[in-house]
């Protein structure tokens, strides 16, 4: 994986955490903790699904990449699964459902940053 790669994925997760950071103030809509721990770990999970999928990409074996990327999707999306039901068991009853929701967004944001980083992977020659 290439210098490009890690810069994207920090400076994406740096614009989300400060933009998160502003909406999140004292007297803001959203609960402070509950997003800069969960876009850490959206940022983390997609983080180690793009290496999953990256490494197979030019592989002379096109299903060695689809089993990559399936691989890849298919652990994001239950570590994803396996994140809000920690978070659910720990809130209980005091779930604040917006914070879940943008979340959500941050989860959108980081899979299409993934795909189009390992679309322009695949195009690159080796």
């Amino acid at each position: 994986m290439n210098t490009k790669s890690y810069l994207i994925f920090a400076l994406t997760a740096i614009v989300l955490l400060s933009v998160e950071f502003l909406l999140s103030a004292p007297e803001g809509y959203f609960t402070r903790n509950i997003i800069l721990s969960g876009t850490a770990v959206v940022a983390g999970i997609s983080f180690l699904s793009y290496f999953i999928s990256a490494r197979s990409v030019n592989s002379e074996n096109p299903n060695k990449f689809v089993r990559g990327v399936m691989g890849g999707t298919f652990l994001k999306f239950f570590l994803c699964i396996v994140a809000v039901g920690i978070l659910l068991f720990l809130m209980q009853k005091k779930l604040h459902k917006p914070d879940l929701y943008l979340l959500m967004f941050v989860y959108l944001i980081y899979t299409v940053v993934e795909t189009a980083m390992l679309f322009t992977l695949s195009r690159q020659k080796k």
